[in-house]
């Protein structure tokens, strides 16, 4: 959203946390609840007919989709949808039919499987369009699996991802970064933070680089999309394409480099004008409340968080609070950064 108004544009947001951020920079912000892996959908529909489309370019749209491409679709016809089709992101999270068609381009990804197990030792419980990490479990033997969900193998690595600009047929790589995650008891893989321009071997690059290739043409996915993978020296396992915008175009985002006008272009089918990426590292944490915490009303944040709540708001135990940001010349020392501000934001929230 701040890359859209960065660009010049005018936002309407439709956002589960409508924080002080994005009040700030949309002109209109309607809060929608979160559910089913995404938004509400009665809830969102009912704010967009309200909407006033007259002078609208499109829809630009980040995660909470992956699970309703029904209600991506519904949007499509009153809107065009400025990023990939709702059938693209529909084939991408139907888990049988993404990792055939994995197999069919020889693209490795770890073993799946979509029947009960006898052994659930070194297997996950998945959902097909689930973001963050909160819904990947540890398997159960013998457990049937409801409607949209599936088992992974685990593999031990470092999880990366890799930004990309596509238009159906030919890509450009925007980045390559590193994840980790901030487990909690249930929740092994919640989501932590990013690192940007990770330290990866060219041959791994480029590995990965040509198997988003692959997809791309098989999948036909324009714009900014990511490829998420988990890598073990010159290894690495596909787990899923994001087929939407991601918080990792912040980590390339400058003013004068603007990624969203890159996302615009490559759904329009164009690649031809590349901006110029940034060669410092930027890293985002996400800080989790650690208990029931209520914002206190004239708190100084620091300038390096972002998604800040409005004050007095109650944020429930293990919630997202914000977003610390950091940057250096190089990944380990932006990510060691962004940590250090965790535990000074922790003091001065007395969490």
């Amino acid at each position: 959203m701040k890359a859209a108004v960065a660009a010049g544009y005018s936002v309407v947001a439709m956002d589960v946390f409508a924080d002080t951020d994005t009040m700030q920079a949309a002109e209109q912000v309607y809060k929608i609840e979160y559910a089913n892996s995404g938004f509400d959908a009665l809830q969102f529909e009912a704010a967009f007919a309200q909407i006033d489309m007259q002078d609208m370019v499109g829809f630009a749209y980040g995660s909470g989709f992956e699970a309703q491409p029904d209600l991506l679709a519904r949007i499509s016809k009153s809107l065009p949808l400025i990023g990939n089709c709702a059938d693209t992101v529909r084939k991408l999270k139907d888990a049988p039919s993404f990792f055939k068609t994995l197999d069919d381009l020889l693209i490795p990804h770890p073993e799946v499987c979509f029947s009960p197990l006898e052994n659930a030792t070194g297997w996950l419980r998945k959902e097909e369009g689930g973001s963050g990490g909160m819904h990947v479990q540890a398997a159960s033997a013998n457990q049937s699996l409801p409607q949209g969900q599936y088992y992974q193998r685990t593999i031990e690595g470092s999880p990366i991802s890799m930004l990309f600009a596509a238009n159906g047929e030919e890509l450009k790589v925007v980045g390559f970064n590193q994840q980790w995650v901030a487990p909690i008891t249930g929740k092994p893989y919640r989501y932590g933070g990013i690192v940007g321009h990770a330290n990866l071997s060219a041959d791994i690059k480029h590995s990965l680089e040509a198997t988003a290739l692959k997809i791309t043409r098989a999948f036909n996915l324009r714009g900014l999309n990511s490829l998420d993978v988990i890598c073990q020296d010159s290894q690495y396992w596909v787990l899923e394409i994001n087929p939407r915008l991601s918080s990792t175009l912040d980590l390339y985002q400058t003013e004068e480099s603007n990624l969203f006008a890159l996302h615009l272009q490559a759904v329009a089918g164009d690649l031809s004008s590349f901006p110029v990426i940034p060669t410092k590292s930027k890293a985002r944490n996400v800080f989790y409340a650690s208990h029931d915490l209520v914002i206190p009303e004239n708190l100084a944040w620091p300038e390096w968080v972002a998604d800040i709540p409005l004050p007095l708001t109650l944020i429930p135990q293990h919630q997202p609070v914000c977003t610390i940001l950091a940057e250096s010349d190089d990944a380990n020392a932006s990510q060691a950064l962004v940590l250090s501000r965790v535990t000074i934001l922790s003091a001065l929230l007395n969490d």
